[in-house]
């Protein structure tokens, strides 16, 4: 999944439409995705380097990239893509010249769930008086709560359809945990945790499994209602760990760490598109829901976010409990015809294959973490999500 530079060592990054558009391709086809990747920026010492305002003003306007909760980070987003491939070469071009632009003002951009040394709290948000009212109407969140996140968009043809996709995708969301854990330390010490991103997310009241709603009506009525209570500020805040995106025409996909690197991403992002048209035909066809108590599934998430790949979890396609291991073949199975019908079942496989043997993002961060100072893992961290050698 590398992008070579031109000879000059200059990397080109072509506008693209907006993930806003995307859509459910003519029938038969597979829906279109897009992909909203999160970053932190630190210094090379490891601290969070609070000079987003300045890179996002330096950058070139075909680099789309924009202010997150904090200024130690940034958040890139992809266009319209309907191939892994097209997917995976946005990915990299945008990866390589957001890292080349942070490198130039003396920090480093990289690819993790949770900041690893330091926690910068309420003085390091965005100027942005969003961001400060969420902070000050949200029961519980102190402005502490930075993590990074790589949320999948995939086209759906009505929001009424939508809800019935995020119903049915509530029991494969720890498995997508289990599988993309990527912070494991958190105030310079290894926390133990695959995903303690997972754990910092839950002080926020909506992120939770989403709702299970008769249509899209009951969906924005629970929504109204979150926003009434004041476990979120608007819409845009309510963050179900899948939910109906407030902005475009897509199923969001949001539960998963930031990916460490391009092939995890490229990874997710099919695995999410084959559940979300498997969710899609199973309900055309009038096949019978799982259904999952909401405190298994929370139960389930809780083991994903801690043991990675090595959890335990709910099985979406048995029932009962089984281990990660385990389930990923039937995952293979169950998305097996979705993955076929966009093509995308020989990458895909590759991906997992190699993902498993190798690890996790936690694992990968934990071995890298063993090389010493904190610069060199800083740095090699760096390398990798940008596609370099480590």
């Amino acid at each position: 999944m590398r992008i070579p530079p031109h000879a000059d060592g200059r990397v080109t990054v072509q506008p693209e439409p907006a993930v806003g558009v995307l859509s459910v391709s003519s029938e038969g086809a597979a829906p279109t995705l897009g992909v909203e990747e999160e970053f932190f920026l630190l210094w090379p010492d490891g601290r969070t380097a609070d000079v987003a305002p300045e890179l996002l003003g330096a950058l070139a306007p075909g680099v789309r990239v924009v202010a997150e909760f904090a200024r130690c980070q940034v958040e890139t987003t992809t266009g319209i893509c309907g191939e892994l491939s097209t997917l995976g070469l946005e990915l990299s071009v945008s990866r390589r010249a957001l890292a080349q632009a942070t490198a130039d003002r003396g920090a480093r951009l990289v690819a993790v769930g949770t900041p690893p040394f330091d926690a910068p709290g309420l003085a390091a948000l965005t100027d942005d008086d969003r961001y400060r009212r969420l902070v000050a109407t949200v029961a519980g969140v102190t402005g502490e709560e930075i993590a990074c996140a790589c949320q999948i968009h995939v086209g759906m043809a009505s929001r009424d359809l939508g809800v019935a996709v995020l119903g049915r995708l509530r029991p494969w969301l720890p498995v997508l945990l289990a599988l993309t854990g990527n912070s494991p330390f958190w105030r310079g010490r290894d926390t133990g945790w695959s995903s303690y991103r997972f754990v910092v997310q839950r002080r926020w009241p909506t992120f939770a499994p989403p709702p299970c709603c008769a249509d899209a009506a009951a969906y924005d009525l629970r929504v109204t209602g979150l926003v009434a209570s004041r476990e979120a500020l608007d819409e845009r805040s309510v963050y179900f760990w899948a939910r109906l995106s407030p902005r475009y025409p897509t199923v969001e996909i949001r539960i998963a760490d930031a990916c460490l690197t391009v092939a995890d991403a490229v990874l997710l992002a099919g695995l999410c598109r084959a559940a979300v048209m498997t969710a899609v035909t199973d309900e055309l066809a009038g096949l019978p829901e799982s259904a999952v108590p909401e405190r298994l599934l929370v139960a389930a998430a809780y083991a994903a976010a801690r043991r990675g790949l090595a959890a335990v979890v709910v099985d979406p396609w048995l029932g009962g409990w089984a281990q990660v291991g385990a389930v990923l073949p039937r995952m293979m199975t169950a998305f097996g015809p979705a993955l076929d019908a966009a093509g995308d079942f020989p990458l895909v496989e590759a991906l997992l294959a190699a993902y498993v043997r190798r690890g996790s993002g936690s694992d990968r961060q934990r071995a890298l973490g063993r090389r010493g100072p904190r610069a060199a893992f800083v740095q090699a961290v760096a390398n990798v999500g940008a596609g370099l050698d480590a």
